[in-house]
């Protein structure tokens, strides 16, 4: 695909491999009001409330309507040199985005993990789906974008790619090198340490890498942060694997330990 829409890092335009100036960043920020929705037609009154929070400014839909012309304009340009358009079609009450949705790195993103949930489908067919859907990440999600509109949708996405992270990892830790996978859990678990479902998983891989001990001081190193810092107590799932290596139990199959971790659509 030539032409692709990047909401994962910042929002961009990009052809060929190279970013399109899209302009300043409320510009970015209608842009990317659309392109979560590529496809389909968005109302009005929800692209001023991605863009402008519950109590826009006077004259936002006057706004919205100049960013618009703008980013038609530039489709018109990627079209007229050849390139695939990148067009905003008018729908009653509304806008879209006229783009495929695969367009969209995290559309596409999304789609490949969901489709990696799918029955009938290979250990080895699942993970290739999760490794592509988490190769389109490349940061946090609209950055530079300020509002209500992008920190909820960026703390969705985020928890949406630590669910598929945990879920491939999970795969990969029967099938390859537990302790690598830990290594990689590790590094995840630094930035989110209060997901639970990476320390589980670290658990799990560690254990399997022959680690007990360690896995152990991970909960506990969890365990401590949990409690000094939300003052909560890990949750079931996590204190009964702590209690299961304790025991030196069996681990859960592949299976098991998948389906507990299982990306949700």
């Amino acid at each position: 695909m030539v032409l692709r829409l990047c909401l994962s890092g910042p929002v961009e335009v990009v052809l060929r491999g190279h970013p399109l100036d899209t302009g300043p960043p409320q510009r970015r920020a209608v842009l990317a009001a659309l392109a979560v929705d590529a496809g389909r037609p968005v109302p009005v009154e929800v692209l001023i409330e991605r863009v402008w929070d519950a109590k826009p400014p006077e004259g936002a839909r006057r706004a919205l309507y100049a960013h618009i012309c703008r980013i038609r304009r530039l489709g018109e340009e990627l079209g007229s040199d050849g390139h695939e358009r990148l067009p905003v079609l008018r729908r009653s009450g509304g806008y879209q985005l006229d783009l495929d949705p695969d367009a969209v790195d995290l559309r596409r993103f999304h789609r490949l993990a969901a489709s990696a949930c799918e029955s009938g489908q290979s250990q080895d067919q699942r993970a290739t789906l999760l490794r592509e859907s988490l190769s389109l990440w490349r940061g946090e999600p609209l950055v530079g974008l300020r509002g209500a509109w992008p920190v909820r949708v960026r703390e969705a996405w985020r928890r949406r790619r630590v669910d598929v992270a945990v879920r491939l990892a999970c795969i990969e830790m029967y099938s390859g090198d537990p302790a690598a996978v830990a290594q990689q859990l590790r590094d995840l678990l630094d930035e989110h340490p209060a997901a639970e479902s990476v320390a589980e998983a670290l658990m799990h891989a560690l254990y399997l890498a022959g680690d007990g001990a360690e896995a152990l001081r991970c909960y506990a190193q969890v365990r401590h942060r949990l409690v000094e810092e939300l003052g909560t107590e890990p949750g079931r799932k996590l204190r009964e694997l702590h209690q299961r290596i304790l025991r030196g139990w069996p681990m859960a199959g592949a299976a098991d330990v998948a389906t507990a971790t299982k990306v949700h659509r």
